[in-house]
C-alpha cells in the first residue's frame, strides 16, 4: 500500500512513454516518488505495427528526458552508450531510428527504474475520504496523486464494428499473431502513416503472396509528412502555450489543418513503397497479383461474409462502386477516452467531446483534471489532451516537458525549468514596436 500524506508518493498508471518520462524526472527529485503500476508483462509499445523498417518520426533527442535534462542518465544517449553502440550510431546517423530500437530503449528505462510493477491491470480508482483508492488485480493502493498514462485507443468506423474480428481488424493488431493470407483479397483503410507501413509489408509479401492489393484513403493523395522547420514549431511548448489560451471552436480549426504534421508519411517510406511498386512491373515475384491504390475515397458500408462487399466512394465525383475483400485491415487511427476504471469518480470529473470520436477529461494548464473532489486529491492526465493543449499532446515530441509541468506542479516548486525555449515564429498577435 502506498500512502502519501503530503500528496507526493504518486501512483501513475501506464508504462507508456509519458509515465515513464515522468518516473525518470522524478528519479533525482527528492521529494516525489513515482509508481508505475502496467497491465502488460513488459513494455509494448505500439506492438501490432512494429513491423520491419518501420521509423520513428521524431528525432530521438526527444526521448523521455533530453529536453527538460540533457544531463539523465535515462537519455537516449545513454541508452546507446550502456549498449555500446553510441560510436556507430553517430556514424549511421540518428535521423533514421527504427520504432523497434525506441521501444527497445523504452524498456531499458524502465527496467532501470525501480518502481514499475508490470502485470497489474488497474480495474478501479475510487475516492475514499481525502485519498484515492487504486485497485489492481491484485492489490489495492493508497495515494493523494494520481497520474493516467494510458494512451489512446483504436479508431473503428461505425460501418465496420460488426464484422468478425479475424477478418476486419485495426493495424495495430496486424503483428499480434501470425497472419498467412496468401491468395487473399486484402483491403487497407486509411492513407497515414500507419496505413503505408501496412500497405508495404503486405506489398513486399510480409503475410504471404496475396491475390489483391487495394489501399482506400479519403486524401485526395497520398501526402509526406510535413516537418519543415517553421512547422516543426508546432510541437514547441511556446506554441503548446498559445493553444491552450485559444477557444475551443478556434482550437477545432487549427487542428483540422494540422493532420499532415502528425499522419502524413515519411518520406522514406513513400519511396519504398514506390520502389516495390516499379519493381513489380518488373518482375512479379512474390507481389499481389493486383494492386490498385484508391484515393479521394471513403469506404461506408459493408456487406456480406469473407468475402466482403464494400462500399467506396469517390468524393469529388459522387460515383459509388463495390469491391470484393477477404480481409479489411484499418488504419484509421487512435481517439482518446476515458478509461473504465475512472467509472467510480466519472461524475466529477469534466469531460469534452473533440474531433475524430474522442472525449477528453478537461484538464487545467498543468494537466491536472478539473476535479470536483477534495483538494487534497489531485488527478493528472497525460496524453489524453490533444483538443485542449494541441497537436503535440499525443506526440513524443513534448513528453519531457508535460512531465516536467505535472512533476513541478506535484510538488510544488520548480525542479525543472519549463519556460520558453528560443523559436522563430511568434504565435500570439503582431504588434507594432
Amino acid at each position: 500500500m502506498i500512502k502519501d500524506g503530503v500528496g507526493r508518493d504518486v501512483v501513475a498508471i501506464g508504462a507508456g512513454p509519458a509515465n515513464l518520462s515522468l518516473a525518470a524526472l522524478a528519479v533525482p527529485v527528492s521529494e516525489i516518488s513515482v509508481h508505475i503500476l502496467e497491465r502488460s508483462d513488459s513494455v509494448e509499445w505500439h506492438p501490432g505495427l512494429l513491423l520491419g523498417g518501420a521509423l520513428m518520426q521524431t528525432s530521438p533527442l526527444k526521448d523521455l528526458v533530453t529536453p527538460a535534462d540533457p544531463t539523465s542518465a535515462y537519455s537516449f544517449i545513454a541508452y546507446l552508450h550502456d549498449q555500446g553502440r553510441l560510436y556507430q550510431a553517430i556514424v549511421r546517423g540518428l535521423d533514421h531510428v527504427s520504432r523497434a530500437e525506441f521501444e527497445d530503449y523504452l524498456r531499458w528505462a524502465a527496467k532501470k527504474l525501480a518502481n514499475v510493477r508490470f502485470g497489474e491491470r488497474v480495474v478501479a480508482l475510487e475516492l475514499r475520504g481525502s485519498s484515492f483508492d487504486v485497485i489492481t488485480t491484485h492489490r489495492k493502493y493508497q495515494t493523494c496523486t494520481a497520474v493516467v498514462g494510458v494512451g489512446r485507443v483504436p479508431s473503428i468506423p461505425d460501418w465496420s464494428r460488426n464484422a468478425p474480428p479475424d477478418e476486419v481488424f485495426h493495424g495495430s493488431a496486424l503483428l499480434l499473431r501470425r497472419r498467412e493470407l496468401s491468395s487473399k483479397r486484402v483491403m487497407v483503410v486509411g492513407g497515414g502513416q500507419s496505413g503505408a507501413e501496412v500497405f508495404l509489408h503486405l506489398l513486399r509479401g510480409g503475410c504471404g503472396a496475396l491475390r489483391a492489393l487495394t489501399w482506400v484513403t479519403r486524401r485526395a493523395n497520398i501526402f509526406a509528412l510535413e516537418n519543415s522547420p517553421f512547422v516543426n514549431e508546432w510541437f514547441f511548448p511556446r506554441y503548446g502555450g498559445w493553444f491552450f489560451e485559444q477557444s475551443e471552436s478556434a482550437r477545432k480549426r487549427i487542428l483540422a489543418r494540422q493532420a499532415l504534421a502528425s499522419d502524413g508519411v515519411n518520406c522514406v517510406t513513400l519511396r519504398a513503397i514506390y520502389d516495390a511498386l516499379y519493381d513489380r512491373e518488373l518482375r512479379r515475384g512474390t507481389y499481389p497479383a493486383q494492386v490498385e491504390i484508391c484515393v479521394d475515397t471513403t469506404a461506408d458500408e459493408l456487406q456480406g461474409a469473407s468475402p466482403f462487399r464494400v462500399g467506396l466512394r469517390q468524393q469529388t465525383t459522387g460515383i459509388c462502386s463495390e469491391h470484393a475483400a477477404d480481409i479489411i485491415i484499418l488504419a484509421t487511427g487512435y481517439r482518446t477516452e476515458i478509461p473504465s476504471f475512472l467509472d467510480p469518480i466519472a461524475g466529477r470529473l469534466t469531460v469534452a467531446s473533440a474531433p475524430g470520436g474522442s472525449r477528453e477529461i478537461v484538464v487545467k494548464k498543468d494537466f491536472s483534471a478539473r476535479f470536483d473532489g477534495p483538494e487534497t486529491c489531485r488527478l493528472y492526465v497525460q496524453n489524453g489532451a490533444r483538443l485542449q493543449h494541441g497537436i503535440a499532446d499525443t506526440n513524443l515530441s513534448l513528453v519531457p516537458w508535460r512531465a516536467s509541468i505535472i512533476l513541478n506542479s506535484i510538488i510544488g516548486r520548480v525542479a525543472y525549468e519549463c519556460g520558453e525555449e528560443t523559436g522563430a515564429v511568434k504565435w500570439n498577435s503582431c504588434q507594432q514596436p
